[in-house]
């Protein structure tokens, strides 16, 4: 851990400003939005345009909440520029503050702005050294909110601190077809139920990520789906007949688990939110609004599990969700 943070991780800091360098000439040659912002509209904006890696929705929560902390703390007008792979506005709309950009507020122009690349960087230690007069284009995948608390607190600023739900709330609400969506969730299943979560990637064959290979085997895969639903009996018998929804990345498993009386799913298919560029995804909308709507229903339940074998991938959207409305959260290894 200490050599991580130490040699390798000022090794990552220094590819970064690279990166940061390479990505400002690249946008700037092919940008429309060049030219000099509004006096007094020195903002910093969270970026999710495509341009780089972003990694799925909750990494991308992640890198805009982190910032939207650090703004708040220093009186920073703070912006979200969200176009990859749909527009953010599609899906939610502003609660308490307004994260939209203005006419005149946004440039690419490297005179007026300056790129701040952060992927993957777990400490916030460029962030808070960061002193920029210009216009800050910000590109995080990574949950830095603690250490942005903890160094306001070492300054004797708000020493409790930001809640990650608190700010999420303060940025976020659902949009009008997504609040539909969510009520029509709940109507059907109530409102007092539990949640579980199984992220399988490609292990079954129907979640095209990445590199990630399916088992081959299908007894394999059978025994692994009767694992995990092994878990969810187990679940209902500890619970009664408390309502639970189950989300994951399969449809084969949902098919399966949805058959378990008690258990609730919400229908339809999901694709990852950074996969092929190239990649053509049919019923875009709904398919991107369903990841939303899991989000959101998972975050209303009493309490939220995260259930897999030691070789499934321990997903932190789950995790993220409970942090929205500070409800139980627990890992089952299987």
């Amino acid at each position: 851990m200490a050599t991580y943070y130490g040699r390798k991780y000022k090794m990552l800091e220094w590819r970064h400003r690279v990166k940061e360098l390479i990505l400002s000439i690249r946008i700037a040659l092919k940008s429309k939005e060049l030219g000099k912002p509004e006096p007094g509209k020195q903002v910093f904006v969270a970026m999710v345009d495509g341009e780089a890696f972003h990694g799925g929705m909750c990494d991308r929560f992640k890198g805009i909440i982190s910032l939207y902390a650090y703004c708040k703390y220093h009186g920073i007008p703070f912006r979200i520029r969200y176009t990859y792979p749909f527009r953010l506005e599609d899906y939610l709309e502003p609660a308490i503050y307004d994260w939209t950009l203005k006419p005149g507020e946004y440039t690419d122009n490297p005179l007026y702005s300056r790129i701040l690349y952060m992927r993957g960087e777990h400490l916030a230690t460029r962030l808070l050294k960061l002193k920029a007069r210009r216009q800050v284009h910000y590109y995080s995948n990574r949950d830095c909110l603690a250490h942005i608390n903890e160094a306001w607190a070492a300054a004797g600023v708000n020493s409790g601190g930001y809640g990650w739900g608190e700010l999420f709330g303060e940025l976020f609400k659902p949009g009008t077809v997504l609040r539909g969506r969510i009520e029509a969730a709940k109507r059907n299943m109530g409102t007092d139920y539990d949640a579980a979560v199984f992220r399988f990637q490609n292990l079954l064959g129907d979640f095209r990520e990445y590199h990630y290979k399916s088992i081959t085997d299908q007894g394999e895969a059978e025994e692994l789906i009767c694992k995990c639903l092994d878990a969810i009996r187990s679940l209902k018998s500890e619970h009664g007949n408390r309502p639970l929804l189950v989300t994951s990345d399969s449809v084969t498993f949902l098919k399966r688990v949805s058959q378990i009386e008690g258990v609730h799913i919400i229908p339809g298919t999901i694709v990852h939110i950074d996969g092929d560029k190239n990649a053509v995804v049919e019923n875009a909308y709904e398919i991107y609004l369903k990841s939303f709507l899991d989000f959101y229903m998972l975050s209303g339940a009493r309490q939220i599990y995260r259930i897999g074998t030691s070789y499934m991938y321990p997903s932190e959207f789950p995790l993220y969700a409970a942090k929205l409305h500070d409800i139980p959260f627990k890992h089952i290894i299987i």
